[in-house]
Order: C-alpha cells, then structure tokens, then sequence
C-alpha cells in the first residue's frame, strides 16, 4: 500500500510547493506559471499526506493489537504464576502433614 511512487509524489509535491515563491518572484505572483506550480504542488503534497496519513492509522491500529495482545498473555501468565505459587504452597502444606 505504501509504495515507493507515493514516496516520490509527496517529495516531489513538497518541492514544488518551497519552490513556488522562487517562481512567484520571477513570474508574478498571479501569473498562470506560479498558480500551476503552486496547484500540482498542493496536490501532489496533499495526496501524499492522505497516504501517509491513512499508512499511520493503519500501524497505530496495528500497535494498539499488538499492546492488547501483550496485555493479555501478562495476564495470563500472572495468573499461571499465582497457580503455582499456589501449588507449590499446598505441596509444602501436604508435605509436613
């Protein structure tokens, strides 16, 4: 999903979008070179951003997973432990009867 062109597409898009008041001060600030510059930049940044955007969602929703996952087997392995402890607790008991 997150593919080397959308790489390209945002770095690409950013560049224009810094390089547009290079082109504003020679062309004009309302010539049509400087509002497609300034246009294809825009564009090109914010699908980059979408991207980028819709890429982090998606791995923070994979952390979150991940986090509860790991909060469980914790669990899980307090309670294992606590059952040992237990056992080891009711053999020493039986042991000295």
């Amino acid at each position: 999903m997150f593919e080397l062109e959308y790489l390209v597409a945002f770095g690409l898009g950013a560049g224009l979008v810094a390089f547009t008041p290079v082109v504003a001060s020679v062309a004009g600030r309302e010539s049509s070179i400087t509002k497609g510059v300034s246009g294809v930049g825009r564009g090109l940044t914010k699908q980059g951003l979408k991207v980028g955007l819709l890429v982090g969602s998606k791995v923070s929703g994979l952390f979150k997973g991940v986090q509860s996952g790991l909060t469980e087997v914790g669990e899980s392995f307090g309670d294992i432990l606590a059952e040992a402890k237990a056992d080891l607790a009711e053999s020493k008991t039986s042991a000295k009867a």
